[in-house]
Formats: structure tokens, sequence, C-alpha cells
């Protein structure tokens, strides 16, 4: 994987074309992507800063707090040096459903999650652990969870990739955006 990049390197280089890799937060099982190395031959080594809690997940839970978030760039930071980082950012959250013992998510866009809570009626109250708005709705069904990417939440994400001096900001995926959100990203 690595020497694979090593050699696109060369080429992205003789061509004038901009290289940039994408890797999961930082962990101990992911470690063999070697940051380091990357650092030393790509142009951007991009953080996906999401995925926290995913489908797999035995708990719910956002997809990117605060937290994990800050975790992911101070863990890159020690292997690459900070104006070569960028940090992606979630344009969508789950909605996480529990019936008994069965869990469920799906994944949405932050304009449909947002029209999603407004139809279900449920109350979001700001997080402070997790930055983000939370909220949570139970019924004879079950329990619904929410944990919203929104405006507040990623000008958190944002103030910490400007305080750390990263080289930028991604978001995943174009589309799942309302148009409010470019405001923060300007």
């Amino acid at each position: 994987y690595v020497q694979f990049y090593r050699e696109l390197s060369v080429a992205c280089r003789a061509n004038g074309l901009v290289l940039s890799i994408d890797n999961y937060v930082p962990y101990q099982f992911n470690d063999y992507y070697d940051l380091g190395e990357q650092g030393d031959f790509a142009d951007y080594v991009v953080i996906m800063g999401y995925d926290e809690h995913t489908t797999g997940s035995e708990e719910p839970g956002s997809v990117a707090s605060i937290g994990y978030t800050a975790f992911g760039i101070e863990e890159t930071m020690k292997e690459v040096s900070p104006e070569y980082v960028i940090n992606g950012v979630p344009f969508f959250t789950r909605v996480w459903r529990q019936s008994g013992p069965n869990l469920s998510s799906n994944a949405m866009g932050i304009a449909d999650a947002q029209a999603y809570v407004e139809q279900q009626g449920i109350e979001l109250s700001w997080d402070e652990e997790t930055g983000q708005y939370y909220g949570r709705k139970e019924t004879e069904t079950g329990i619904t969870q929410i944990w919203m990417e929104e405006e507040r939440s990623l000008a958190e994400k944002i103030s910490l990739i400007r305080e750390n001096g990263l080289g930028g900001v991604a978001g995943w995926r174009l589309g799942y955006e309302p148009a409010e959100i470019w405001k923060e990203l300007d």
C-alpha cells in the first residue's frame, strides 16, 4: 500500500498533480497505513474525521463527536506536520432506532436529518460532551436517537482545524449539506 503511494507520488509530481491520501482516524489497529510515511511523499494526508459510530456499532452514538475529531487531529499531528493534514467533516448523521435488543441506524444527509427531526417532533438540545445537538424520542415501538451535525457542530470542528493550523477541511459528501453550512466552511 505505502509503496504504491510512493510510486504514485512520483508520477503525480511529474504531471503537476496534487496527491492526497484519505485515512481513517489513527488507532493502533490501523497503524500499518503509516501516516508518517504518507506525510513524507503525499501533498496532503486527509483524516476522515467521521464514522465514530457506524451501522455495525454495538451502541448508538455520534458520527463525529468533538472529542473524536480532536483525537484524530492530535494523533495525526504526531506523525504528519499540521500544514499537510486535512480533516474531513461529515455532512451526514445517523438516526438510531432501538427496539428491544435490536439496534439499527440510517445515515442521512444534514438537510434530510433536519427535516426528519422536525417531522418526527424530536426535540434537540446541545450536548457539550459531543459538541452536537442530541435528540431522543421514545414510542411504543422503541427509541429513536440522533446526534445532529449542523452549523454549530461543524463550526466547533472547524475551530479545531484552525487552532491546530491544519492544511484544510474536506467534507463527506457533497449534496448532503444544506446551503447555510457553506457559511461556516467559508
